[in-house]
């Protein structure tokens, strides 16, 4: 069961292993639910749950970043060590570089604007 468990949250919270474009995809649709559930919170004037997700001042590429630090890296180092999964760790190094070239340079969304 332990298995199973590891296997369903890894694909719950896979998007960072995905190829770069359906990353950046689902990072957008997952920001824009933060977004939209900051934007309610405000508007019915309850306590704001997650405050980065302001869409006013958020870094997209931070929060990745960030995601992929606290909770991504450690978790799939431990499914590749028992199902040797290199597609995916490969893709997951390649988005974390995508998002950390954008916050180097100061770029709060998913793509630098030129593209």
């Amino acid at each position: 069961t332990l298995i199973k468990r590891m296997m369903i949250k890894c694909a719950d919270v896979a998007n960072p292993c995905r190829p770069l474009e359906l990353c950046i995809e689902w990072a957008g649709r997952i920001s824009e639910e933060y977004f939209a559930q900051t934007d309610e919170e405000k508007r019915q004037g309850l306590p704001v749950v997650m405050p980065v997700f302001d869409r006013n001042t958020c870094s997209i590429p931070k929060s990745q970043i960030s995601f992929i630090d606290y909770f991504i890296t450690d978790m799939f180092d431990a499914w590749d060590a028992f199902a040797h999964l290199p597609v995916l760790m490969q893709h997951l190094g390649n988005n974390y570089k995508h998002w950390k070239t954008l916050d180097d340079l100061k770029c709060k969304s998913l793509r630098l604007p030129s593209e």
